[in-house]
């Protein structure tokens, strides 16, 4: 397999690694990596998203495999920073699990840690939305639902249409059962989780959860902005990676959840 791989900043630079969310691809971190052109950024398209649909979606945990395969190959030193949000925040915690060594520092947004409620639900939900996310008009609504910029519309929508419709079968039927594993007591690597304050309660709990349980993890929400919050509020998540990445203190904006 070969996925797609948009590579900007400083070559021999510390080296960030974007994983984007479900129906998306690397167009999601523009703003991000604009704001990073010190840094050597990897920004990928994950298995049936984008310019990597034509890939097909095993797992997360083959698309962990994989990703650790592009750190091993492109990053500097072998190693890199994680960004992940939604799927790539799931990807990030099967990183977390089986790559630990190869990472430096982790932020996660948007993720859950226990199973979802009216799981057994998810066939009939997933046809249905399989249907109508192969409309325009769907995607169109979306967008707008989402609080996706004007300028930014295009990209999301023509994504979505063009997303194999497999992989986010698939995809859903995996997220909607996945546990936190315990394994994660024993990682060391430095995680920043945290979600948006209008998120659902069961992200809002996976921030608290996962925080809780990995040594050296911290946990916080951004007050008044929902699952994108990287589009919706930039500057605030620049920041916060920038900060997260370079050890230094996090924006006073966002709320600490830790116990």
């Amino acid at each position: 397999m070969s996925l797609y791989v948009h590579e900007t900043g400083k070559p021999d630079a510390p080296s960030i690694v974007f994983l984007h969310g479900i129906g998306t691809s690397g167009w999601m971190w523009e703003k991000q990596i604009m704001s990073l052109p010190d840094f050597h950024c990897l920004n990928v398209d994950l298995p049936g998203h984008g310019k990597s649909n034509h890939e097909m979606w095993v797992s997360t945990s083959d698309t962990a495999d994989q990703i650790a395969a592009i750190i091993r190959a492109r990053a500097t030193n072998a190693r890199a920073h994680i960004v992940g949000l939604s799927l790539g925040g799931h990807v990030a915690l099967l990183l977390l699990e089986h790559h630990a060594d190869m990472l430096d520092r982790v932020v996660i947004s948007g993720v859950t840690a226990a199973p979802m409620p009216y799981r057994w639900l998810l066939p009939v939900q997933l046809r249905l939305m399989s249907n109508r996310m192969q409309q325009r008009s769907f995607a169109e609504q979306q967008a707008k639902s989402m609080d996706i910029p004007p300028e930014m519309r295009s990209a999301f929508t023509d994504n979505l249409l063009a997303m194999s419709m497999d992989a986010y079968r698939r995809i859903w039927k995996e997220i909607a059962y996945y546990h936190v594993p315990d394994s994660l007591r024993i990682v060391r690597v430095p995680t920043l989780i945290t979600a948006g304050s209008r998120e659902t309660s069961i992200i809002i709990q996976a921030v608290r959860t996962i925080a809780s349980l990995m040594p050296n993890a911290q946990g916080c929400l951004a007050p008044g902005v929902g699952h994108g919050w990287n589009i919706e509020s930039p500057d605030l998540f620049n920041a916060m990676i920038r900060a997260w990445i370079t050890d230094t203190r996090l924006p006073p904006q966002l709320k600490a959840v830790n116990p």
